[in-house]
C-alpha cells in the first residue's frame, strides 16, 4: 500500500512539480465563498490520478455546492477518472473556465428535527449495522444492560423480521422497566424524520425496497416505548452524543460492515460523512470499492469485508466477516504472525486516512475509532502502531456498545447535524 497523502509528497518533490488548484465552493452566487488548496505535482497522468483523488476526498469530507480544478494539462488528460468521479458525486465538478453551475436541483439534508420531552423511564438505544445489531439501556448516562444480535442470521430477511429482532432485542434489555424514550442509529444516509435516502449493499440484498423503512423507528417502539423516538445515521448519533459531551475540532470513525464517520466543528456542529469513499491507497494494486468505481477505498481495508480478506489470505483460508474480530482478537492473543501482519496493514490505511483528514479539515485536532473489532488487543495494538501521527488519536473506550449508547441519547440531547451529503432531486 501506498497511502495518498505520501504519493502527493513524492509529486511536490519531483523537478517538474506546477501548481494544480482545488477549489470548494459553497454556492454558486457571485458573493459565494471558495476554499482553495494549492498542490504541487508533474502534468503526469500518474500525477492527475492522485489530484483527482484528492479532489474526490475533499469533496467527501466538505460537501460542498460544487468543485472545481485548475489543471496544468488538457481536459482529455484527466480521462477517465474524472468522469468516473463524477458519476460518484452528487456535486458538480468542474474544470476551469467552466461555467460551475447546479448539476440539477440539489439541496441539504435538514438539522436535527424538534423531539417531543422523554417520556417516564429509561432511555433504549439500538445500533443496526449489516452484520450485527446491538441494543441498551441507559440511566443516568450509563448502560445498565446490552445485548447483541445478528442482524441477518441464515435465512433472514425481509423488512418484518428486522422489526420482530429488533423489538426482541429492545424487550430483552428493557426487562420489564418502562422505556421512555427510543433511539435508532442506522448505517445509511438519513433524511427528514428518520427518512432513509440509500441502503447498503447488504440492506439491498435482505430488503430491497428503500420505501420498506417508511416508519420502521415507529413500528420497532410501538406498545414498548411511551416517549420520543429518533432514528438516525449511526455516526451522526456518535457525533451528536459526543458533542454533548464537550468534543470539538474532533473526529469519530468506526470500523464496521462498512467504514464510516463523523467530525465535529468547532462550535459543536457534527458533519456526519461517508469516510468509507476515502481514497487511501495509491498503489497501481489498489483494491477496488465494493460498488463504486474507485480504487483505494478506506472501506476496502477498514471494514470486516476487508480484514476478512486480509487476515483470510495471510492464514491461507476464506474467513467469514461476521466473526472476523473475533478471529483477529484470538490470533492476535496468540502472537499469531498473520493477526499481528494483518494489524500492520490496517495501521497503514488508518494512517492514511488521518493524513487526508488532516490534510483538508481545517483545525482538527484528535480522532477516535471504534467498532466492535476493536475491542481488547486488536485496539490497544492499532493504537501501538499510530505514533506520530499529525492529530491525537484514540480508540473508543467501550468500542462494542458505544453506537447504541450514542443512540440511546440522541432524543435526549441537542447538538446540531449536517446532512451526509448534498442529493439530486
Amino acid at each position: 500500500m501506498i497511502t495518498l497523502h505520501d504519493r502527493l509528497l513524492a509529486h511536490a518533490e519531483h523537478p517538474r512539480a506546477v501548481p494544480w488548484t482545488i477549489r470548494l465552493h459553497s454556492g454558486f452566487s457571485s458573493n459565494a465563498l471558495a476554499r482553495a488548496y494549492t498542490l504541487f505535482a508533474p502534468p503526469t497522468p500518474e500525477a492527475a490520478r492522485s489530484v483527482l483523488h484528492r479532489l474526490h476526498n475533499a469533496v467527501v469530507l466538505s460537501s460542498p455546492a460544487a468543485a472545481e480544478l485548475e489543471a496544468p494539462v488538457e481536459a482529455d488528460r484527466l480521462e477517465p477518472l474524472l468522469s468516473q468521479l463524477r458519476s460518484v458525486h452528487h456535486v458538480g465538478i468542474f474544470l476551469a473556465g467552466e461555467p460551475i453551475r447546479p448539476t440539477g436541483r440539489t439541496f441539504d439534508l435538514p438539522s436535527v428535527d424538534d423531539l417531543a420531552p422523554a417520556g417516564e423511564g429509561l432511555a433504549a438505544g439500538l445500533d443496526i449495522g449489516g452484520t450485527g445489531m446491538k441494543a441498551c439501556v441507559v440511566q443516568d448516562g450509563v448502560a445498565i444492560r446490552a445485548a447483541s444480535a445478528p442482524t441477518w442470521p441464515d435465512g433472514a430477511h425481509g423488512i418484518d423480521s428486522l422489526v420482530n429482532r429488533a423489538r426482541a432485542l429492545l424487550v430483552e434489555v428493557a426487562a420489564g422497566a418502562p422505556v421512555g424514550s427510543l433511539g435508532i442509529g442506522f448505517a445509511s444516509p438519513m433524511g427528514v424524520d428518520g427518512r432513509v435516502l440509500e441502503l447498503s449493499t447488504t440492506m439491498r440484498e435482505k430488503v430491497g425496497d428503500l420505501a420498506a423503512f417508511d416508519g420502521f423507528a415507529q413500528r420497532v417502539a410501538q406498545h414498548i416505548v411511551s416517549g420520543p423516538v429518533a432514528m438516525f445515521n449511526d455516526l451522526a448519533n456518535l457525533g451528536r452524543h459526543l458533542s454533548a459531551r464537550g468534543e470539538r475540532r474532533f473526529v469519530r470513525l468506526q470500523i464496521g460492515t462498512s467504514f464510516g464517520g463523523c467530525w465535529i466543528d468547532s462550535n459543536g456542529t457534527v458533519f456526519a460523512t461517508e469516510m468509507g469513499r476515502l481514497v487511501v491507497d495509491a498503489a497501481p494494486e489498489a483494491l477496488p470499492h465494493p460498488y463504486l468505481p474507485i480504487a483505494g477505498a478506506a472501506r476496502s481495508y477498514l471494514s470486516t469485508r476487508g480484514v476478512a480478506d486480509e487476515l483470510g489470505r495471510r492464514l491461507g483460508r476464506p474467513l467469514d466477516p461476521r466473526a472476523v474480530g473475533h478471529t483477529l482478537r484470538e490470533r492476535l492473543a496468540e502472537g499469531h504472525p498473520a493477526a499481528l501482519g494483518t494489524l500492520d496493514h490496517l495501521a497503514v490505511a488508518l494512517r492514511g486516512v488521518v493524513e487526508e483528514l488532516h490534510a483538508i479539515l481545517a483545525g482538527v485536532t484528535a480522532v477516535e475509532c471504534g467498532g466492535s473489532m476493536l475491542q481488547g488487543p486488536a485496539g490497544k495494538g492499532l493504537s501501538a502502531r499510530l505514533t506520530g501521527l499529525p492529530v491525537d488519536l484514540r480508540i473508543s473506550s467501550q468500542p462494542g456498545h458505544d453506537g447504541a449508547v450514542a443512540a440511546a441519547m440522541a432524543p435526549r440531547v441537542e447538538a446540531p447535524l449536517k446532512g451526509l451529503k448534498r442529493v439530486s432531486a
